[in-house]
């Protein structure tokens, strides 16, 4: 009855072409966006906790050590983290549903009465034009947001998995340390009673078995310090793992050697501006506010305007019989106080800013690499010092010392300090490896993700393993 050739297309151009993607074909999309730039296999990175397979994939994983690759993927699956990143992108859904659809019409109705029984009905329904009109660009825009939000949640499980590897590259070196302190508590404590054993024989001075007992105490304390630091590193990474402390998960690991060579800085460069999902996004939302701004410039004139239909029925009364009257009708915002400006200035404004915010971050990306590449670089030379210098000198030490020790040439005092020397070196051979690795891993990040063309060069032939070389050191006590 009341503008049916009105309604019909209203409502088609409401319904045309205007589905919406479900929340699992987003997250999909954002967990592929993830994989192509994991340092763990694609299969794995890109599961979800919609499916069936990740729950046995999950008791899989647990069942066998965990390495880093292992917490990573078990931190995808379990970390509730990871559930409120995805679960961030309903509100995107819903933010695009309202955009691709036009606003409800407006129903209007009034009824007018008076004296000698006249009476007046009015209806009316009217629909905003300007929706309709801009229907393609509002599209757009909603399309542009669901990409920059699937890039964030791929950007978030980008950062979760360094979290991870960086932690569990810490649990591994405070779990070393926590080792070699075991052993040097042990050794000392040998040594102090060795010592008490020459104090009882005459053979030493008591500021000298002092000397002893004061060094097993300090062993003692660096020991205790130690299993402080590697039950913290522990609960840290079991957190990342979405797991609690008195759960009982295998987590191994070891320390690499550094790679064979440091990768090239420029080219590293165009590999992170290519790669960097923060400079992506920020790439596209520069090219929407483009669009928006010319959209802005087109369209400045242009004011809110309605259409709509009108019906009026005119009850009469005894000397005049009712009549119907009905038509179209529309309203148009003059641009007589505001001819936009407002919003194109805006518009343009927005350009501007999202422009240079692009220029700076290319910029911040690029010495971001270099001074990464330079850490890098910095801490697998020292690396290379502790394990082919200053580590095969320190022994030498040790082994003098205990020569002379044998000729009585120095004191058990002396060949002490020579071994908690070399001891000390260790710990700071095992730091290096620790810095190495966490340096790698922040290279990682800084390029987007994980980087070709190194997986698997390392030098083992020349290698100095941290445990090994403890089990090396402490087989002999003063």
């Amino acid at each position: 009855m009341i503008g049916t050739k009105l309604v019909v297309p209203v409502a088609l151009l409401a319904l045309a072409g205007c589905a919406t993607p479900r929340v699992e074909q987003l997250r999909d999309s954002a967990s592929g966006l993830y994989a192509s730039r994991s340092a763990v296999s694609a299969a794995v990175a890109a599961a979800d906790r919609g499916r069936g397979a990740p729950d046995a994939l999950l008791k899989d994983l647990l069942a066998r050590p965990v390495d880093a690759d292992a917490a990573v993927q078990i931190a995808l699956l379990r970390n509730p983290r990871v559930a409120a990143i995805y679960a961030r992108l309903g509100f995107v859904r819903a933010d695009l549903y309202d955009a691709v659809r036009l606003s409800n019409p407006t129903l209007g109705y009034a009824r007018l009465s008076g004296g000698a029984g006249a009476r007046k009905v009015d209806w009316s329904l009217s629909q905003n034009f300007t929706e309709i009109l801009f229907a393609r660009f509002r599209k757009a825009g909603g399309e542009s947001r669901v990409l920059l939000a699937e890039q964030q949640v791929a950007r978030e499980l980008l950062d979760l998995e360094a979290d991870v590897r960086t932690s569990q590259i810490r649990y591994v070196g405070s779990r070393t340390v926590a080792s070699m302190r075991d052993r040097i508590a042990r050794s000392t404590q040998v040594a102090a009673n060795y010592a008490q054993q020459l104090f009882d024989a005459g053979n030493i001075t008591a500021l000298q078995l002092a000397r002893m007992r004061e060094a097993e105490d300090l062993a003692r304390t660096e020991m205790l310090r130690a299993h402080a630091a590697e039950t913290a590193d522990r609960n840290a990474l079991l957190t990342l793992l979405g797991a609690g402390s008195d759960e009982s998960i295998d987590l191994v690991g070891e320390f690499l050697p550094p790679m064979a060579d440091i990768p090239d800085g420029g080219k590293l460069r165009e590999v992170a501006l290519g790669n960097r999902l923060d400079l992506m996004s920020a790439r596209e939302a520069l090219r929407f506010a483009s669009v928006a701004n010319r959209h802005a410039r087109r369209w400045r004139w242009l004011g809110e305007t309605t259409i709509g239909m009108g019906v009026e029925q005119d009850g009469g009364n005894r000397a005049v019989a009712s009549a119907t009257i009905a038509g179209p009708g529309a309203s148009l915002s003059l641009p007589l106080f505001n001819q936009g400006d407002g919003s194109a200035g805006r518009a343009q404004a927005t350009v501007d800013v999202l422009a240079a915010d692009v220029h700076a971050l290319e910029l911040a990306i690029g010495n971001e690499v270099a001074t990464r590449l330079a850490t890098l670089a910095a801490a697998r030379e020292a690396v290379t010092i502790y394990r082919d210098q200053l580590l095969p000198v320190q022994r030498t030490i040790v082994d003098e010392s205990q020569k002379q020790q044998n000729y009585m040439l120095i004191g058990t005092i002396e060949l002490l300090a020579a071994k908690q020397h070399q001891y000390e070196g260790y710990q700071a051979y095992v730091d290096a490896l620790r810095d190495y690795w966490s340096a790698y891993v922040g290279l990682m990040r800084a390029t987007g993700g994980r980087f070709p063309g190194l997986a698997g060069r390392t030098d083992r032939a020349t290698a100095i393993e941290p445990l090994a070389a403890i089990e090396m050191i402490s087989g002999a006590h003063p």
